[in-house]
């Protein structure tokens, strides 16, 4: 075989075919039913790919126009003098093309991009932080239900730069959250994670977290806790539960005494007004008391109840020590439970137990300046079988139910007293002449009844204490 220098003309004419190379693809879009001008100089040739999405116009020698028909894609290609162009025709709907329109108006974002694909519209371009990208995403939720209806979809396609922003470099300048890194994740948290010295720095890092993050976090999104502890601390709630009568409870609602006690132990109790001193250095005589700016008052609470329960006006149902993590529900009960029928159905009965009594449910957290909040729900229910109906044969007491649900907030080791859950218990004894006691209207005569009533308040005493170890 011959080389192909062997046949000049040949060379010849092939150097005169061979075009310049190919330029890069250039993309554009048009609504059905609009059109554009390409400028192409030189114009030599024109084609498109299909003629049902897009038709093409030459001017001269020196433009195209290109007229959008249908919604699709193809392709144009040109060429002119200086080689061969391809051009990405995209034909959109008119409605798709103005509702790309609006997003862009509404948007009004730098460096964030909308365009119409196929039955799409697509968000792309990039933000610094979070905050902006959530001010992106609020905007494309409202236009989601507009575009569903027309069965479009909008596709956020927008990246973040710097999630969280400045929030790491500002951790870091706290001594207690050097250790300290805040992360992002695809819902829309912020993680925490790290290591601190205890419960309380812990705390005072989330909430510096939560106040510096605001703007990051997405609209149902949270401060994740993935903080580990050097020193564990759990919360120690004392509770007494006492069952205190109704003279008791007024004394102890609204007369209050003080009290003093001698080397001696021996109790004496004071008027029930308290001792006010307006000199300070009254204090270093009597030797007990609390400093409040310059006045001085004395100590009277647990002398108080000392006497009542001493008194038999009060009595402890019981003490227990409640020991919970930070966040986590303690619960106890001085009760019982009682079987209870259930119908299920074609005649047939379950047998449930309900529990009834005294209940307390304490929930503590422990706060960055180091006080505890305690979410305290107490309960106190009794049976009731004069309420209570009767089922498939059973006789069902119905219950006496008195509940307190609230957020209290003490530093470590202060008291929490609460009352009012009251408990009333009601008995009525009949004796009667068998027969005549029966007889109606003058059955009365021959017949007595005797009430009974008891009122008792169960009054909680707690105090959330602080432990570490």
């Amino acid at each position: 075989m011959k080389p192909l220098a062997c046949f000049p003309s040949i060379v010849a004419s092939l150097a005169i075919a061979a075009p310049a190379f190919a330029q890069p693809i250039a993309a554009i879009s048009l609504p059905s039913g609009r059109s554009t001008t390409i400028e192409a100089p030189g114009l030599t040739r024109v084609a498109v790919g299909d003629g049902r999405i897009a038709g093409v116009v030459p001017v001269g020698t020196q433009q195209i126009i290109v007229n959008a028909k249908a919604p699709g894609h193809t392709t144009v290609l040109v060429w002119t003098n200086a080689g061969r162009r391809e051009y990405d025709v995209t034909v959109t709907e008119q409605t798709l093309d103005d509702l790309a329109q609006m997003l862009r108006t509404t948007l009004d974002q730098p460096g964030v991009t909308v365009e119409p694909i196929g039955r799409a519209l697509v968000v792309k371009g990039g933000v610094s932080d979070q905050g902006q990208a959530n001010r992106v995403a609020d905007v494309l939720g409202r236009f989601t239900v507009l575009a569903k209806n027309q069965k479009y979809d909008i596709v956020n396609a927008v990246t973040v730069a710097r999630p969280l922003g400045d929030l790491q470099a500002a951790l870091g300048s706290a001594a207690d959250a050097r250790d300290v890194h805040v992360d992002y994740d695809a819902k829309g948290n912020v993680i925490v994670s790290g290591r601190v010295r205890d419960r309380v720095a812990a705390e005072g890092v989330l909430q510096r977290v939560r106040s510096m993050s605001g703007s990051q976090l997405a609209a149902d999104g949270k401060v994740i806790d993935r903080l580990v502890l050097d020193t564990t601390q759990q919360v120690d709630t004392h509770v007494y539960v006492l069952e205190v009568d109704k003279t008791a409870l007024t004394q102890l609602g609204i007369r209050l005494q003080g009290a003093e006690i001698d080397s001696s132990g021996k109790v004496t109790y004071l008027d029930p007004n308290f001792p006010v001193f307006e000199n300070p250095g009254d204090l270093a005589v009597r030797g007990r008391g609390t400093t409040i700016a310059p006045f001085v008052r004395a100590r009277f609470l647990a002398p108080t109840l000392d006497a009542l329960m001493r008194n038999g006006n009060a009595r402890v149902l019981s003490s227990p020590s409640l020991v919970a993590m930070p966040g986590t529900q303690a619960n106890f009960l001085v009760g019982g439970e009682i079987p209870y029928i259930v119908p299920s159905g074609l005649g047939t009965v379950t047998v449930q137990f309900k529990e009834y009594g005294v209940r307390l449910q304490v929930t503590p957290t422990i706060l960055a300046d180091g006080g505890v909040d305690s979410k305290i729900t107490p309960e106190v229910s009794d049976l009731d079988f004069q309420n209570g109906i009767t089922v498939a044969g059973y006789s069902l007491p119905a219950f006496k139910t008195s509940r307190i649900t609230t957020d209290v907030v003490t530093k470590s080791g202060e008291s929490i007293v609460m009352a009012g859950l009251l408990r009333r218990q009601e008995t009525r004894n009949v004796d009667k002449i068998p027969g005549l006691g029966d007889i109606p209207i003058l059955g009365k005569l021959f017949r007595s009844t005797r009430y009974q009533k008891a009122e008792t308040d169960v009054v909680f005493v707690m105090t959330p204490e602080v432990i570490s170890r």
